[in-house]
């Protein structure tokens, strides 16, 4: 489940990005990218850091990967991995550290982090490592989505590490029940919102849920081949200055999603999606809109018949999809050109593919290595979870567009936290709907207006 910052944890990197932004046009970090010789001519152990939100399983799943890296590297490089909270909380920290270069060599920062890292230029970009250490990691074997979203300006700025993807998630017993046979195109939004209203219609039953989170109407947007930022998403050279939600495609499928939830046929999910995942469970709602994530929590006593489709479109397939979750590996300018080297050695095994499909088995992240796939464990890991090879087809198969790599901007955290009011009301129908979109393009611009002026643009 995605999650956004907290209102005081977003003033916070907001107000410090002024000093940040300062304090970087006066450092010395450089942001060229050394190659090999910069760690075989260093003597003893280079010592290099890697802070991390990952908890709980993933933590594990990743601090396992961190020791076989140093036992690997035994007398030549060590790694020091610390859990610094969740992301919201390890993003404070980092910003806290920049101005006294006080950061790690490797930052594990989640997605909505990338406009924020870009402009703070405190780290070097991946293809500039990629093409200075030809002999490690090949950027062309990561996932193209994964490039994608972490490219600005047409330059890949950090290595993805773990992805995860939005799907439609099925109740194919309610369905069963409701008369609507398996054969039924769910591709389309507006496929599955007829199929909702039948489940509603015959069974008394909800037809559909999903979280109150931004990250779910963003997906609407690029679902619906539209730019969820103006322009372009922020990633051909010029800078976001707006969102585009109460206009085009995207509009128009955000209100079909409203419209379900005024009829009765839609049921509130709650920001956490903790209501939408319990009452699908339960089997009371025939779609839920949730993440790959939410794998985990349904293979445990749920007891019906349910299955992962891919998140259906409402524009064209040339450039509607979805746009990917998770974290990505962002490599300090700031350290010394050993640990950089050091650091590359370590976001090279990271992606490995044996690492990757290690790393997702036991997390139930998508890899990130395209070459995980040719894997006779995997071939036969994906045989046994359907599921997955539902998550993997999609993210494989998304269209590379803007409208697909979805919003860069560094206020993205802020933009996310005004919106969520605003769609809150328009789904319960304490506000219509155009005026609740107006009013989150509104705030949103205040709060990216508010973040260029603070960068100083």
């Amino acid at each position: 489940m995605k999650k956004i910052m907290s209102m005081a944890v977003t003033a916070a990197l907001v107000a410090s990005l002024a000093a940040c932004s300062a304090a970087s046009n006066n450092s010395s970090s450089d942001t060229s990218a050394p190659g090999p010789t910069a760690l075989k001519d260093a003597s003893g152990v280079t010592n290099i850091t890697i802070w991390d939100g990952l908890g709980a399983a993933n933590g594990v799943a990743f601090n396992k990967l961190i020791s076989e890296f140093n036992t690997a590297n035994s007398g030549k490089i060590h790694v020091i991995a610390t859990y610094q909270g969740a992301y919201a909380d390890l993003l404070a920290k980092y910003t806290a550290g920049l101005r006294s270069n006080s950061g790690p060599t490797i930052l594990l920062a989640g997605d909505i982090a990338t406009g924020y890292l870009t402009d703070v230029k405190r780290s070097i970009p991946a293809a500039a490592m990629a093409k200075a250490n030809p002999d490690d990691l090949n950027l062309g074997d990561l996932s193209a989505a994964g490039r994608n979203y972490y490219s600005v300006n047409g330059q890949q700025q950090a290595v993805p590490m773990n992805m995860s993807t939005p799907v439609l998630w099925v109740n194919r017993d309610l369905l069963k029940t409701a008369g609507i046979p398996d054969t039924t195109d769910l591709s389309t939004l507006k496929g599955v919102a007829a199929a909702a209203k039948t489940v509603t219609r015959k069974t008394g039953q909800k037809g559909i849920t999903q979280a109150d989170d931004d990250w779910y109407i963003e997906q609407l947007t690029a679902a619906a081949g539209q730019n969820f930022c103006t322009p372009d998403n922020g990633r051909k050279g010029k800078a976001t200055t707006g969102i585009t939600i109460n206009s085009g495609a995207a509009k128009a499928a955000i209100t079909t999603l409203a419209d379900l939830y005024h009829s009765g046929v839609g049921l509130d999910g709650a920001p956490d999606g903790s209501t939408a995942l319990t009452a699908f469970q339960a089997g009371k709602v025939a779609f839920m809109f949730n993440g790959s994530g939410a794998a985990g929590a349904l293979k445990n006593g749920t007891p019906f018949k349910y299955e992962a489709l891919p998140y259906p479109l409402s524009g064209p397939k040339g450039t509607s999809g979805t746009v990917i979750g998770g974290s990505a590996l962002w490599l300090s300018s700031s350290a010394s050109k050993a640990e950089q080297v050091a650091g590359w050695k370590l976001e090279t095994f990271l992606t490995s593919s044996s690492a990757q499909e290690q790393f997702s088995h036991a997390t139930g992240y998508v890899p990130v290595n395209n070459k995980v796939a040719s894997s006779a464990t995997q071939q036969a890991y994906l045989a046994s979870h359907p599921n997955f090879q539902v998550f993997s087809n999609q993210i494989k198969n998304v269209p590379i567009a803007s409208q697909t790599a979805g919003c860069v901007t560094g206020a993205m955290t802020a933009v996310r936290t005004a919106n969520i009011s605003q769609i809150q009301a328009a789904f319960s129908g304490s506000k219509p709907v155009d005026t609740a979109l107006d009013q989150a393009v509104s705030d949103a611009k205040t709060a990216i207006d508010q973040y260029q002026q603070q960068l100083g643009h």
